[in-house]
């Protein structure tokens, strides 16, 4: 054990100027990077989603969509290609900026902004925004460009659905109003087209069928009277020669037919106006008749036969009063067949109606439910335009960082003299073991399988002894002192190492 650790040393030290290089240079490097890498400093600001002030049992707002897709909807908004170069162009975000391609400055725009959001069931819904820069009045500048954007965002995105919400609603009781009134000119047309053979008039028209019916049968009735009346007329003066035994025998046959037409006038003054036809008629007929009855008595003439006349002056009357009784009969029978017609037309017109007035029905209840959610959108668009629903707010305000939270110098360091001290003795081992050669009898015992009973260590003299002693000293001297200064010739007269640094992390993608 205590050879192995000769050995080692021994190896060690003959190494020296080599392991002095490879820590020296590794950890002069870390060093450098720990002391000349830029500041970063980090600004926060936390957003919440708020919920609706006014109660939703009240008033609801149209725009219904989650606190977490609206912050994942305002971050991707947010992270653009448009909206970052904006902010980066008019801020000069990023150091160099004048020498970098727009796809870079995006790049580096997101590599240093960081959005998280953090949500849960009766949890609130809140987003927290970082910016990192070298400069940390930037940090400060960029949030609130970022702030002055979701909040400018979520006024625009609510009150633009609801405008939209509720602008569509408009359209659509605009739309329905006028089907509404297309369809009543349809139900109006319709009813004036058809208004003898409506379903509301058909318990009329029947009662007027059964009447007009009953008309024709009574009319039937007088007609067959008069015509038996005519037919025992005609048997009496055939077989008499005489009308009736009841005819007056000191009146004439036109005095009689005076009298008679004198009772029918009274009978039908009694029913119709003065102004009627038949009044006006059969009171004509009387005038002529006493007219004529009066030139008669003038003249003193008398007829001849006047049995006859009166014969001839009955049957005229029977015939007339049949003629009326026939076109009254006509009369009534053309208004019953219209009025069948109307009855068996009023079905058809029924189904047609009630389709007309069922897609009338149809519509006013869409345009009724149509002018509900137009009420209740114009109330969330009311809700939205005073800022009174769902809505994001502050609750911490973006403020400049007093101190940078990278690069951690200390572990920086640290960590180049670990791997200074790691990568030497490495190497150091390494060339050790490929090198191949014997160098103790362990080596020839698992090189060759002999085992030597005795070594004979190399002697050197004390002159030589010293003269390597005083090489590898120099050496690591040099090592120790050439490497430092060199590094520090680089950072001072060819390019800061917080540069070189920078335009490594970009190349590989990092951007510090």
């Amino acid at each position: 054990m205590i050879s192995e650790l000769r050995y080692y040393l021994a190896l060690f030290w003959r190494r020296l100027p080599l392991f002095l290089l490879v820590f020296v240079l590794t950890s002069a490097s870390g060093l450098f990077v720990a002391m000349t890498l830029p500041p970063i400093y980090r600004a926060q600001m936390r957003l919440i989603v708020e919920s609706a002030q006014i109660p939703g049992d009240l008033a609801q707002s149209t725009v219904s969509i989650g606190a977490e897709e609206q912050l994942q909807l305002f971050e991707t908004r947010l992270l653009t290609r448009d909206n970052l170069l904006d902010v980066a162009n008019r801020l000069n975000v990023l150091p160099q900026q004048g020498a970098m391609n727009p796809d870079e400055i995006v790049a580096a725009m997101r590599a240093s902004t960081k959005v998280q959001s953090s949500a849960g069931r009766n949890k609130a819904t809140v987003m927290t925004l970082t910016f990192d820069s070298p400069r940390a009045a930037m940090t400060a500048q960029v949030l609130d460009e970022y702030l002055t954007f979701l909040l400018s965002e979520d006024a625009e995105y609510r009150a633009q659905r609801a405008g939209q919400t509720q602008q569509f609603f408009q359209q659509e009781v605009d739309r329905l109003a006028g089907e509404l009134s297309q369809q009543s000119a349809k139900i109006l047309e319709f009813k004036g087209k058809n208004a003898d053979a409506l379903p509301d008039a058909l318990e009329y028209r029947r009662s007027l069928l059964l009447n007009l019916q009953d008309r024709i049968a009574l009319i039937e009735r007088d007609l067959s009277a008069l015509r038996e009346q005519k037919t025992r007329l005609e048997q009496i003066f055939e077989a008499t020669g005489q009308v009736s035994a009841s005819t007056g025998a000191n009146l004439s046959p036109e005095e009689q037919k005076l009298a008679q037409l004198k009772s029918e006038l009274a009978d039908l003054e009694s029913v119709y106006a003065p102004t009627s036809p038949k009044v006006v008629t059969l009171r004509n007929r009387i005038t002529q008749l006493e007219a004529n009855l009066a030139g008669a008595a003038g003249q003193g003439s008398a007829p001849a036969d006047p049995a006859r006349a009166v014969f001839d002056m009955q049957t005229a009357e029977i015939d007339g009063k049949i003629a009326q009784l026939e076109a009254e009969r006509t009369r009534v029978q053309a208004q019953a067949d219209a009025t069948q017609a109307q009855i068996d037309a009023t079905p058809a017109n029924a189904i047609a109606l009630e389709a007309l007035e069922r897609d009338y029905d149809n519509i006013q209840g869409q345009y009724n439910l149509a002018v509900d959610r137009l009420s209740k959108a114009s109330t969330g668009e009311r809700i939205e335009t005073l800022s009174r629903g769902q809505r994001i707010s502050v609750v911490e305000q973006p403020a400049v960082p007093s101190d940078p939270v990278k690069p951690n110098r200390k572990l920086i360091a640290a960590l180049g003299v670990f791997l200074g001290l790691a990568a030497a003795s490495g190497l150091v081992l390494m060339l050790d073991f490929l090198s191949g050669t014997i160098k103790r009898s362990a080596d020839m015992v698992r090189g060759i399988g002999i085992t030597p009973m005795v070594t004979i260590p190399y002697m050197t003299s004390d002159a030589e002894r010293i003269r390597q002693r005083t090489v590898r000293l120099g050496l690591s001297f040099a090592i120790g002192i050439a490497i430092p200064v060199g590094l520090w010739l680089v950072h001072s007269y060819y390019m800061p190492f917080d540069q070189i640094a920078q335009k490594i992390a970009a190349r590989i993608g990092i951007y510090i």
